[in-house]
């Protein structure tokens, strides 16, 4: 995203009882003319007081403060003066169930910590912060109702719905979806509306550190009729099965004498991403062709749109999610740009056209 001189920097508010992280912040947003620290926080209560005086256009939020935690923060937060929210989360089971909670309270994002704040290269972590960042701003936020709020904090209660008994078999048809900032909650609304016995599977790349991927995957198997599952590498592509890349591994298939099968690679970052979109598609376009349809949805980057375009050279259809059901509406918008999308649908639109695609009656 580009910014002129002229425009208004974003206001950010870093809210983090650690003094350390506090400071990190402090340093990486001062040094871009685009962002501007609003202030700091080291607790709720005072973060509640500083949003309400100062209005910034982002906040960054810690999970573990003294007085009001950030689940409370963020409530409170969403409740009496919506604003995109990022979350700074640590690598654990713990952490990635409170950030998914946090998602469904309506946090724009989250960044993973890592185990030690000099374990990875801070160049690393402030590109991806600062772009959060920059992407967050452009995020309209509304205000959640108390009865909104409620689902959300009594989402980790799922209840594992029973599995349909469906004869196993190859499938069909493959559907490749790449998904990146607003990806949790879509695939919370969509994946739910594929029929058990459905003739295709589903490979998804949401973008998504370690762990996260796992934990993702686990959450949305307990909602859906169709089992969910972190790709291992091997797994055999049958009807009726979603895999979710795992986090910090391309999404690949290859051909096996008894099928076709996933595979995870390690190699380098591709359009700055591992797992990258672009990477699953040019994949499932070789040898799928007129029986892959690329789906495209919320995110704030280019990776996907060479996917897409590998998908359409070999006669796969390509569906983009709309702009009004959108969190941030930039890699499907650049593929729609690009002349590559065959139609453009809301969020709840997604699954019925790709059923009207393959025949499932």
């Amino acid at each position: 995203m580009s910014h002129s001189k002229q425009e208004k920097p974003i206001g950010v508010l870093c809210v983090d009882d650690s003094p350390l992280i506090r400071k990190i912040l402090t340093r990486m947003i001062g040094k871009h003319p685009d962002l501007k620290l609003l202030g700091t926080a080291h607790n709720g209560k005072t973060a509640l007081e500083e949003i309400a005086r100062k209005k910034p256009d982002v906040i960054t939020l810690d999970f573990e403060m003294p007085e009001m935690d950030g689940l409370e923060t963020l409530r409170r937060i969403m409740q009496e003066m919506p604003t995109p929210v990022i979350m700074l989360s640590s690598y654990s089971v713990e952490g990635a169930d409170l950030t998914f909670r946090a998602l469904d309270l309506g946090a724009v994002d989250f960044i993973a910590k890592p185990h030690k704040i000099f374990s990875r290269s801070i160049e690393d972590i402030e590109t991806q912060i600062l772009n959060k960042i920059r992407a967050a701003s452009q995020v309209h936020v509304k205000k959640m109702d108390p009865v909104q709020i409620k689902s959300a904090l009594n989402s980790q209660h799922l209840h594992k719905e029973h599995k349909k008994s469906i004869r196993i078999r190859a499938c069909d048809y493959v559907i490749s979806i790449g998904v990146s900032t607003g990806g949790p909650l879509a695939l919370k609304q969509i994946l739910p509306m594929i029929p058990a016995d459905i003739n295709a599977c589903f490979l998804i790349v949401q973008h998504m550190p370690p762990g996260f991927t796992k934990a993702l995957a686990d959450r949305l198997n307990e909602i859906a009729s169709v089992d969910i599952k972190e790709a291992d590498d091997g797994d055999l592509l049958m009807s009726g099965k979603v895999y979710i890349a795992k986090g910090d591994h391309h999404l690949i298939v290859r051909g096996a004498n008894h099928g076709w099968i996933t595979g995870l690679s390690i190699n380098g970052h591709v359009s700055s991403f591992r797992p990258s979109i672009d990477v699953l598609m040019n994949s499932t376009s070789k040898y799928f062709e007129d029986r892959n349809i690329g789906v495209i949805m919320t995110g704030m980057c280019a990776d996907g749109v060479k996917g897409v375009q590998s998908i359409k050279n070999k006669n796969g259809r390509v569906i983009a999610q709309d702009e009004r059901t959108s969190v941030i509406f930039g890699m499907n918008k650049l593929a729609i740009q690009a002349g590559y999308v065959d139609e453009i649908v809301p969020l709840n639109q997604i699954i019925p056209k790709i059923l009207e695609h393959i025949n499932y009656a």
